[in-house]
């Protein structure tokens, strides 16, 4: 317990670390996004691709990928944040995203093109897994660096996708514990309950609306999304980011551990002791980055 309040504090700091260096130059944040991007490539991978035992007692990597799909995934990855600030800088504001799509789609192809050119070793298989990879979490990030863009309500969005995440999370936890009862998905994640996964979503709906209490009195910040001429919609519509920004965390808690399950692995890395790699403490945070990133656009900005 020790070990993991430790990381977790840590942790906190590099990101509250990284916020005040956003009032140096926000791009600075896209350091951050770049770090999670690489190492949790590099984890997820590692878990599809090493050896576990199969039928017959041999050992054989869940997904197997050929040295030409790696690199074709790492160059992805590497390229991905670079390429983002590089067409931001050259193209103007607003199109990094256009950035991210030609590269992701130039991606995908030359996957499809090394079936044909490599296909004695490049099997569909690994194909698939270096989509997976690509997709997650280093494409879902990329609504990390859209959000850290938005016009006017950027340092909302992200501590919108980095409280309400951890709050949910952190409370789930102890509500879980100290209520326990009905298994929430048993097969997938036997510790977390019913009761957990209701504390989550009651105490991270509280977080957003709290956040955005706090920023409009610090910030001078006024609400212009949907519904603005009626004085209860900002209450409203951060409640309901809230409520389902704590339910999209809990499902995303989910998908890791299912995808670790499938893997045969207990912890995605151990970079982060006493809470394992990157992508197991960054695990929900993902599925809030691309739901606050969504909501923002549509209904706030």
């Amino acid at each position: 317990m020790k070990k993991r309040l430790i990381t977790g504090t840590v942790y906190v700091a590099v990101l509250v670390g990284f916020f005040f260096l956003r009032w140096v130059d926000v791009r600075l944040f896209g350091l951050l996004v770049y770090a999670f991007s690489l190492i949790g490539t590099f984890e997820m991978a590692r878990a599809l691709t090493r050896p576990r035992a199969a039928e017959g007692g041999e050992l054989a990597p869940v997904l197997p990928m050929s040295l030409a799909q790696k690199v074709a995934l790492g160059g992805y990855t590497v390229l991905f944040v670079p390429v983002f600030y590089i067409v931001e800088g050259f193209a103007g504001a607003g199109q990094g995203a256009r950035g991210l799509l030609i590269l992701s789609f130039v991606f995908a192809m030359a996957l499809l093109c090394l079936l044909v050119f490599d296909h004695t070793r490049s099997e569909l298989a690994g194909t698939g897994a270096a989509m997976l990879c690509g997709f997650y979490p280093t494409a879902i990030l990329a609504t990390m660096l859209l959000a850290n863009e938005l016009a006017g309500v950027s340092t909302l969005a992200l501590l919108m996708i980095f409280v309400i995440s951890p709050v949910a999370d952190t409370f789930a936890f102890l509500v879980g514990s100290l209520i326990k009862g009905k298994k929430l998905c048993p097969s997938v994640s036997p510790k977390k309950t019913v009761s957990g996964a209701v504390g989550g979503v009651v105490f991270g709906t509280g977080a957003a609306v709290l956040l955005y209490w706090l920023y409009a009195l610090t910030h001078d910040y006024v609400y212009t999304g949907v519904g603005s001429a009626w004085a209860g919609a900002p209450w409203l519509v951060f409640a309901l980011i809230g409520l389902c920004c704590a339910v999209i965390t809990e499902f995303g808690d989910l998908v890791e551990s299912i995808i670790k399950r499938k893997a045969g692995i207990k912890d995605m890395g151990n970079l982060l002791p006493g809470h394992g790699g990157i992508l197991d403490r960054i695990d929900g945070t993902l599925f809030a980055a691309a739901f606050v990133y969504i909501a923002f656009s549509l209904f706030v900005v």
